[in-house]
C-alpha cells in the first residue's frame, strides 16, 4: 500500500477494504457482508418526494439520500446517525416552508413562551406549511378544522419520535419507519 501524496485523497477501494478489515477485527464471530451502500429503488412517489425537496433544498435532499443511504448499509453497527438525520430533514424542510413571522399570524396560533416572545410548536408550523401547500386562502378556511390540526399533531409526533430515535439509540426496522413517516409528511408538506 502506498500512500497518496500530500493533498491527494486516498484511494476508495483502500478504504472499503480497511473498513471491512476493521469490522472483522471488532467483531470476528459476526458475518461481515460486504454492502456498497446504495439509496435503493424508490417508488414512484418516494423519488417524486425526494425531487420536490431538491427544488426547494439541495442540502436537505442530499440529507435524504443519505439517510436512505446508510439504511441500506447493513454494515452499521448503529442507526442514531440516520435517525437523527431524518428528523433534521423533516424539521428543516417544515420551518422552510413555515416561517415563524407567517405562523404567528395565523388566527389558531398558541405557541409556546421564550423569553419574552412566542414562538410556533413544530405541529403549528407543520399545520402552517399542509394549508400553505393549498395555494387558495380560501380553500384553507373550509378546511375541517380539526383534520387540519390533526396533520399537525401528527408531524409533530413524527419529529418527536426522530427525537426519541436519536437520543435513546435505535435499530434499522425502527428508523426505517420513522422513514416511511417523514416521506408521509414531507408529501404533505412540500408543493408539487
Amino acid at each position: 500500500m502506498t500512500r497518496p501524496a500530500r493533498g491527494e485523497l486516498p484511494d476508495p477501494e483502500i478504504l472499503r477494504r480497511l473498513r471491512e478489515f476493521q469490522l472483522r477485527v471488532r467483531n470476528p464471530t459476526r458475518k461481515v457482508e460486504v454492502v456498497v451502500p446504495a439509496r435503493g429503488p424508490l417508488s414512484g412517489r418516494d423519488a417524486n418526494i425526494v425531487e420536490r425537496l431538491r427544488r426547494h433544498s439541495e442540502p436537505l435532499a442530499d440529507s435524504l439520500e443519505q439517510v436512505l443511504k446508510d439504511l441500506n448499509d447493513f454494515t452499521r453497527l448503529s442507526y442514531v446517525g440516520p435517525a437523527g438525520e431524518i428528523r433534521e430533514v423533516l424539521r428543516a424542510t417544515v420551518q422552510l416552508f413555515a416561517p415563524d413571522d407567517e405562523v404567528r399570524a395565523q388566527p389558531w396560533f398558541v405557541g409556546y413562551a421564550v423569553g419574552n416572545k412566542t414562538n410556533p410548536t413544530q405541529a403549528e408550523r407543520v399545520r402552517f406549511a399542509v394549508q400553505a401547500r393549498g395555494g387558495n386562502r380560501d380553500q384553507v378556511s373550509e378546511i375541517d378544522p380539526l383534520v387540519d390540526q390533526q396533520v399537525g399533531q401528527i408531524g409533530r409526533q413524527t419529529y418527536k419520535t426522530g427525537s426519541s430515535a436519536f437520543h435513546a439509540g435505535t435499530i434499522q426496522a425502527n428508523v426505517r419507519k420513522l422513514t416511511g413517516w417523514v416521506f408521509a409528511m414531507l408529501d404533505e408538506v412540500l408543493p408539487e
